[in-house]
């Protein structure tokens, strides 16, 4: 289903540099990115907190490194 208003995307990602470019690249392909963050506790308060169409997530994130963005 196709509509013309921008997703409401919550990004998590450890790495600060892929994060920020994220952040920018959905921005500019007209995408609200209403949350950013860094770790798996963050993105559960974040998706809670804001109900985004859509969650784009690293799979392997602190604490424990091994499969907390899933």
């Amino acid at each position: 289903m196709r509509t013309d208003r921008p997703l409401r995307v919550v990004l998590a990602e450890d790495s600060v540099l892929l994060r920020e470019g994220l952040i920018g690249l959905l921005g500019r392909c007209g995408h609200d990115v209403v949350a950013a963050v860094g770790d798996a506790p963050a993105l559960l308060a974040a998706v809670e907190a804001h109900v985004p169409d859509i969650v784009l997530t690293d799979v392997r994130m602190p604490p424990g490194f091994q499969d907390e963005g899933l």
